[in-house]
């Protein structure tokens, strides 16, 4: 190793070394002004026990200046507590700063505890009172008044033990060895200042990482104890309310700042929500909120304020609030920004682009028209079958069953026509087609939920349909069923329009190796060849103003999805046939699905989170009937309250929500209970699925509309990870 590598490694451990050392005098002046205030009161404890040892030990009385210097005088050692008690007081001159009042402190301390030394004889078990008394000074944190107690301890043992020793020690090894007993005190010394400063380091950390933390804090952040005294407060919080902070701790927070209602009256400190943790024990948290500064002005803010606990007593209260002045400047520029836009945008409609921008909207109104009218068919069996079991309680109860899995299945596609915009002009495959697809069934229900549509035609023509009876041995596919129902249905009702004076609808499905051919076909007056090579396209409608030109290409969209293909048979007057081929999935993948969900969860205690009360009461009611135990909260906040408040097996919660969103709740658990699992709901979970995007801290991702199959395999899928 050369001359300048061990110069380097000799000044890194140098560093390491000095960076053990406490630097002094860094305590907040609360925290210092309580320990000092202990320590004074334990130097004039010291008094009090002085002054009785004289009588205690029978010295004589006699009221002499001679007996002040006799030391079996009881005037003696009562002058000995008053050099004591001086010093005491001397510790109370606040003028004097700390490290001086400091200083004292020690110095009444030390001298306690050497008269202490000599009253008890030199005895070797009160030479550790300096010890336990050089621990204690520690507490000031403060180097000069530790150092010099040090020093006082040196001198004591080190040349009045050495030159006088039978007044220091009371046994002969120590007479005829003094400056050995001087080290073995010395040894003791040493190690009783190791131990010292190591806490003080230890401790000295612990205040500046706190420190640091509020200093670097950007929010501002304050204190009160139980009495709505502030008990600290950071330079943020000092800088937007217009305070020293120093001048502002030990203040009541009506002295500082004014909590003002919405009229703008003032709100006494008793009535204000920010100090309401000191009723309730609960978190608060409020948006734009105005302080009234002591200046007269005031500031918009945000605030939580969260209630201290200390081995389960409420000790006050922490309030973080941050100004909120710059976002109320950039809600006004953005609102005027909007304000020009608007013009601008009006402007723009006379100019050259006002022909393109009136297609736009047509090619909108057209698609707006074409989701409406299909809503408008789902919604007509929700509100139909609904109506008849609200009107006909007495109903059978396999009809009540009919009517409301009807109701059910009609509901799941209409929250799948919102994706439609999505995969038109997204990438194909974006979404996942990992569910089980019972075509048979799904066959049935469609055909259903469109009867009303084909039994009763406009022209009052009937259409007969048709359904193949070899689609009940139809293999399971892999797909999405919402995704295959709404196929069905588009084709269902375009051959209903292609069928003006009636006709017949067939729907048949068959195996064909590793694929299923599905085909309908109509008897009407099908297509000539222009029209069915564009049948797909988007927009292209033969129907005039009727027709949207959406259904086929979402037919064909979905078809692409599940990695299917789609031929088209038509000529006019002979009808049309859509003949729809779809991969078959593998029966191991079926087999085990079909066990998952045979298999029983056993009961959790789940805390679920969402701001909508809808929500909350579906899918409470839809947890409860497996048999879990639910709590509920309105935001992410509260949901953290109450998971801080409680032990849960598993969190449920929305993604998008006021104050504190799904993501930052479920992160903010990971890190504090990474071992409770966390379930999202969210409207967009088929795109987070298909982007494998899974915010940190979530186990499972389940999309809105919730249903209890999807809640349920969720729930399955995490408690079996851990």
């Amino acid at each position: 190793m050369t001359i300048r590598a061990c110069r380097t490694t000799a000044a890194v451990l140098v560093n390491r070394m000095w960076s053990l050392v406490p630097s002094g005098g860094s305590l907040p002046e609360s925290v210092w002004r309580a320990r000092h205030r202990f320590l004074v009161g334990l130097t004039f404890f010291h008094v009090v026990i002085i002054a009785l040892a004289g009588p205690v030990l029978g010295k004589h009385w006699e009221l002499s200046f001679r007996a002040l210097l006799d030391d079996d005088s009881a005037v003696h050692v009562l002058g000995e507590a008053l050099v004591v008690a001086l010093f005491g007081v001397l510790a109370c001159w606040r003028r004097a700063g700390r490290t001086v009042q400091a200083t004292f402190v020690g110095f009444g301390l030390m001298s306690a505890s050497a008269i202490l030394v000599h009253l008890s004889g030199g005895y070797i078990e009160f030479h550790f009172h300096f010890f336990v008394m050089l621990t204690f000074l520690a507490l000031c944190q403060d180097w000069i008044p530790y150092l010099l107690a040090v020093a006082f301890v040196a001198v004591h043992h080190g040349v009045v033990g050495v030159l006088w020793p039978r007044s220091v020690y009371n046994h002969e090894a120590a007479f005829n060895a003094p400056w050995t007993w001087a080290g073995i005190h010395a040894l003791f010394v040493l190690w009783s200042c190791v131990g010292s400063v190591i806490a003080w380091r230890f401790n000295e950390l612990a205040f500046a990482q706190t420190a640091l933390i509020l200093q670097a804090a950007g929010e501002g952040i304050f204190g009160v104890d139980t009495e709505a005294r502030i008990t600290f407060i950071n330079p943020a919080a000092a800088s937007i309310l217009g305070v020293d902070a120093r001048a502002a701790v030990g203040k009541r927070f009506g002295q500082v700042a004014n909590h003002l209602a919405t009229d703008g009256t003032r709100l006494p400190d008793e009535d204000s929500p920010i100090l309401a943790p000191l009723k309730d024990g609960r978190a608060h948290h409020a948006t734009d909120q105005i302080f009234g500064r002591m200046d007269g002005s005031y500031v918009p803010v945000d605030y939580v304020s969260t209630p201290m606990i200390e081995r389960d007593q409420l000790t006050g209260v922490v309030v973080s609030f941050n100004d909120i002045t710059a976002r109320h400047r950039s809600e006004t520029a953005l609102q005027q920004s909007h304000r020009m836009l608007e013009e601008t945008l009006v402007q723009l409609k006379t100019t050259q682009h006002q022909m393109l921008q009136q297609e736009r909207l047509r090619a909108m109104g057209q698609m707006a028209s074409g989701i409406a009218h299909d809503f408008n068919n789902l919604l007509s069996p929700i509100v139909g079958f609904a109506e008849l079991l609200m009107r006909s309680p007495d109903l059978p109860r396999e009809t009540t069953k009919t009517y409301a899995q009807l109701i059910n299945t009609a509901a799941l596609d209409a929250a799948s026509v919102i994706r439609r915009l999505r995969e038109l002009y997204r990438d194909r495959g974006e979404t996942p087609v990992d569910g089980s697809v019972d075509l048979g069934r799904c066959i049935d229900e469609v055909v259903a939920l469109t009867q009303p549509r084909w039994k009763n035609q406009a022209l009052g023509q009937g259409i007969a349909i048709r359904v193949d009876t070899r689609v009940a041995g139809a293999p399971v596919i892999q797909g999405d069923a919402a995704g295959i129902r709404e196929m069905l249905a588009n084709l269902i009702f375009n051959a209903v329009d292609a069928m003006p004076e009636g006709g017949t609808i067939t729907v048949r499905a068959r195996s064909e190796g590793a694929e299923v051919r599905l085909e309908v076909s109509d008897t009407g007056t099908g297509m000539s060849d222009e029209v069915r090579q564009r049948c797909l396209e988007p927009f292209f409608s033969t129907k005039g103003q009727h027709g949207t030109g959406l259904g086929l290409s979402l037919v064909h969209a979905t078809v692409e999805r599940h990695g299917g293909t789609l031929t088209v048979e038509s000529e006019p007057g002979r009808g049309s046939m859509f003949s729809v081929r779809l991969p078959i999935r593998h029966e191991s993948a079926a087999a085990g699905a079909d066990v998952e969900l045979q298999e029983s969860l056993r009961p959790l205690h789940i805390l679920l989170v969402d701001d909508d009360p809808l929500v909350r009461m579906s899918v409470v009611a839809q947890l409860n009937s497996q048999g879990h135990i639910v709590e509920t909260a309105a935001n992410g906040r509260e949901g953290l309250d109450r998971f801080a408040a409680g032990r849960f097996d598993l969190i449920v919660t929305d993604r998008a929500m006021p104050e504190m969103g799904g993501d930052q709740l479920a992160a903010t658990i990971e890190r504090s209970a990474p071992d409770t699992s966390v379930i999202m709901l969210t409207g967009f979970g088929d795109l987070m699925g298909a982007k494998a995007e899974q915010p940190p801290g979530v186990d499972a991702v389940v999309s809105k509309p919730v249903t209890l199959d999807a809640l349920t395999q969720a729930i399955r899928k995490v408690t079996a990870r851990r």
